[in-house]
């Protein structure tokens, strides 16, 4: 089957399995669990209030260990009210990248629109990304990675 990757689409070995007593047909992708990745979170402290928020789309260079995300978040910055600055972290293996975007808001327990805009965090990797992929943190899911330069 065609699969979606970071690097683009990839054919992949896959299982189909039916369900009696319907057309229904299922299909996933045949992995061994050895190639699963496991990434362990950084520590959580009282400065980082919120878990993280999934990231939609990441930007690099060939060369460079800067990493920029992008992901839905408030519009204004923290210092107006309904307001957040942004920052990010890294949980890095051989195989993958998780990007962590922590939220800092204005204020707590603030009553706010819930209305979303795009917005940006960048981090600094240990090294190159390379050919790791890219995981949001939420649900661990390769997101979209533009390579420049």
């Amino acid at each position: 089957m065609t699969v979606k990757t970071t690097r683009g689409p990839a054919t992949a070995l896959a299982w189909e399995y039916t369900i009696d007593g319907t057309s229904v047909r299922l299909t996933r992708v045949a992995v061994d669990p050895s190639a699963v990745v496991r990434v362990t979170s950084p520590p959580r402290d009282a400065g980082h209030p919120h878990e993280g928020l999934a990231i939609e789309s990441a930007t690099t260079t060939t060369t460079g260990s800067e990493l920029t995300v992008t992901f839905t978040g408030v519009s204004g910055p923290r210092s107006k009210p309904c307001g957040a600055d942004y920052g990010a972290e890294a949980a890095e293996s051989d195989l993958a990248v998780v990007v962590i975007v922590i939220e800092y808001r204005h204020a707590k327990d603030e009553a706010c629109p819930a209305i979303g805009a795009q917005r940006s965090a960048t981090l600094e990797l240990s090294r190159p990304l390379g050919d790791r992929a890219v995981l949001e943190v939420t649900q661990g899911l390769p997101v979209e990675l533009t390579t420049t330069g």
